[in-house]
């Protein structure tokens, strides 16, 4: 071998040995996506946003929520998760109080923490937050509902329980809107424990109770559906507008049908998306470039524009990415 030949098999050499290193050094990161509740075409959607952008990123995506939307059930879980340390962690938080403490945890473990849809009262332990305009959103279910009524009459809320951050947030964004209309009145606000059953009873109570009830908000999925099917049942649809939050598939075909007239719609496959991209922005060096807040839009689906694919690829579904 001549001397020029030996120099370049050598150099080509280390180039191999300088990328086989850089290959062994690379790290596929671990992202842990616990949703408010996993069975919920609303998490469902976002984990199919997630999914997607994980693949695109090179990153391994464990996704594990539990059966109800409650700290009980999601504290178990992130026990369980860290004792794997995950390189990071997404989350849908079911108590802005109750979950600072497991969330506490991964901080102190260096496991950097973004929230998604819901968060905590202690932002300071969060890299991000992630959510759609929860108290434009209200605002708009208040706008929908004067326009309908003609801005006179009586009005209810259907909440879940206080201590979530999106529904707080909703019912609050609500009742400032209401503000704006002087012949018209709050009269009720009620909380359905996340149960379409008692959103129903509820529903039908209030329109047993208020004569001249013009609508009903519901500030979640079940919310709106129980109480559009109790003003179903009553022989009041058309007179007392039900509007309601999220697109779930359930929730679509009241909207459709008249019974919700209104629904406020989040992007949950972008929060999911987003909430994938922060982290591994943060792990690969770059924590820069993500914001410690993003409020995304919502859209406005009505029984009018719910066939338009401009509003209905916002849907949401039901079943998971693989």
């Amino acid at each position: 071998m001549t001397r020029q030949k030996f120099r370049t098999a050598l150099a080509a050499g280390a180039v191999l040995a300088a990328m086989g290193l850089s290959n062994a050094n690379a790290k596929t990161y671990t992202i842990a996506l616990v949703p408010g509740i996993a069975t919920d075409p609303f998490y469902i959607t976002m984990q199919r946003g997630a999914a997607a952008e994980a693949k695109k990123l090179g990153v391994h995506l464990i996704w594990q929520g539990g059966a109800s939307f409650s700290p009980e059930t999601q504290i178990p879980i992130l026990q369980a998760l860290l004792a794997k340390h995950p390189d990071a962690l997404v989350i849908a938080p079911t108590n802005k109080k109750a979950l600072i403490n497991p969330i506490k945890q991964y901080v102190s473990a260096h496991i950097p923490v973004i929230s998604v849809d819901t968060t905590i009262s202690d932002h300071g332990l969060l890299k991000s937050r992630i959510t759609s305009n929860n108290t434009q959103g209200g605002a708009a279910a208040a706008k929908a509902i004067a326009t309908f009524a003609h801005e006179r009459g009586d009005v209810a809320v259907i909440n879940v329980k206080p201590g979530i951050s999106t529904t707080d947030a909703r019912q609050k964004g609500f009742l400032a809107q209401m503000k704006h209309y002087p012949n018209m009145k709050v009269v009720a606000i009620e909380y359905d424990n996340d149960s379409p059953t008692k959103a129903f009873t509820e529903a039908q109570l209030l329109l047993l109770k208020y004569s001249h009830l013009k609508g009903i908000f519901g500030t979640n999925v079940f919310s709106a559906q129980g109480a559009g099917k109790a003003v179903d049942s009553s022989g009041k649809k058309g007179r007392v507008n039900v509007v309601g939050y999220d697109a779930e598939p359930g929730e679509v075909k009241l909207l459709k049908q008249g019974v919700v007239t209104t629904l406020i719609v989040q992007q949950p496959a972008l929060e999911g998306k987003l909430g994938v991209k922060y982290a591994y922005d943060i792990l690969s060096g770059h924590a820069g470039s993500v914001p410690k807040s993003k409020l995304l839009d919502n859209i406005t689906a009505t029984t009018k524009n719910a066939n338009d694919p401009d509003i209905s690829k916002y849907f949401y579904k039901s079943e998971l990415a693989h």
